[in-house]
Order: C-alpha cells, then sequence, then structure tokens
C-alpha cells in the first residue's frame, strides 16, 4: 500500500490481544483472488488448517452466513466476518454446516466458483469475533492490516494499560508509546498496521 504510513508493534502474544477492538470493528486486508475461502483464510491470513476447520465455526461474507467455504470466495470490498462458537440456538444455525442451516436458508450466501484465471489482490474488510478476534489475532496483523490511524491512538488513549512492554517503529524509526499516540491522534489518514508476537524474555 504504497504511500501509506507503516506501524510496526513488537510484543507478546497476549499483549496483542488488546488490540482486539480493531478486528472486531474491522480492518482492511489484501488478499489474493484465491479459488476458495479456505485459502483465503490459510494463505492469506495465515491461520492454520486445526484454527480453520476446528476453531472458525461461523463465516460471513457481506452479513450472510457461509456454508462451504472449499466453494465459496472474496470478492473485492467484501466483508468477511469469522467467529467462534456462537450462543444459543440462533447462533447454532449461523454456523457453517449446521444442521438445522435450512431455517436461514433465506440469508444463506450463495456460493460463487471463483473464475478468475490470474489471481489479482482484493481489497477486503476482515472482521474477527468472540474467541477467534483474541485467538487468531496476532496471526492476521502479522499479515499487515490497514485501519484509521486516529483510531489506534484512541484505542491506546482509552486503556493506558495496553500495550505498555511494546516496541513500535513507525515508518522505519523506532518511538516509544507516548509519542506514538501524539503522532497519531486526531489522524484520519491510512495506517499499515503490522503486528509480531514476540516471547517473554
Amino acid at each position: 500500500m504504497p504511500g501509506h504510513r507503516e506501524l510496526v508493534i513488537r510484543a507478546d502474544e497476549d499483549a496483542l490481544k488488546s488490540l482486539a477492538p480493531l478486528v472486531r470493528e474491522g480492518v482492511e486486508m489484501r488478499v489474493s483472488d484465491q479459488a476458495s475461502l479456505r485459502r483465503t483464510l490459510i494463505e492469506d491470513l495465515g491461520l492454520d488448517e486445526r484454527c480453520v476447520d476446528t476453531r472458525i465455526q461461523a463465516v460471513f461474507l457481506d452479513g450472510s452466513p457461509v456454508d462451504d467455504i472449499d466453494a465459496d470466495h472474496a470478492r473485492e470490498g467484501c466483508t468477511l466476518a469469522l467467529a467462534g462458537a456462537l450462543p444459543g440456538v440462533a447462533g447454532i444455525c449461523m454456523q457453517r454446516g449446521s444442521r438445522i442451516g435450512v431455517f436461514r436458508e433465506g440469508i444463506t450466501h450463495a456460493a460463487e466458483h471463483a473464475a478468475s484465471q490470474s489471481p489479482k489482490p482484493l481489497r477486503i474488510t476482515v472482521k474477527l469475533f468472540n474467541v477467534i478476534a483474541e485467538e487468531c489475532l496476532a496471526q492476521v496483523l502479522a499479515r499487515g492490516a490497514q485501519l484509521r490511524a486516529g483510531r489506534l491512538a484512541e484505542l491506546l488513549d482509552a486503556r493506558p494499560d495496553a500495550l505498555v512492554d511494546a516496541a513500535f517503529v513507525l515508518d522505519g524509526a523506532p518511538l516509544d508509546r507516548q509519542r506514538l499516540v501524539t503522532t497519531l491522534r486526531g489522524q484520519d489518514s491510512p495506517l499499515r498496521l503490522v503486528a509480531r508476537a514476540v516471547e517473554r524474555p
């Protein structure tokens, strides 16, 4: 994303969970025009197959539940939302491959096979909810995500305990947490955020 500011955050995985509100609201990502959502999740978002098969219970494209991640695929400008198990009967109904999914047949996303012969980058919005927002956040943000610069400052302002031991590098220059917040505060410009999970010493 040429011309955009880039911030790299290095912190342990638990500390990075304080960024969960950002992925719940949605971040923009570049993904390939893959043949299936499964490949997008694994190859573009960095999720492992076990997580995709066992932890991600609900997948939504533009608000509609997806049943078959091997048949459906992302499109330019779409919103892809991922969640773990959802509560209640309504939640069970929304899960992919649900045996009672017939009750939401009218809102189920109609799968379309990708027809592209030359994969190209797509811009999509990715949202992570409930346990997935915490368990998968580090892997997804390691691939780089775009958001409004001032939104990160707002989050850090509201959570003075968040990322206090993290290392920040903005456009190649290291800076401390307070200077980062001051620099980004009120900025509507896009920021590319890359998060690197590091082991605690």
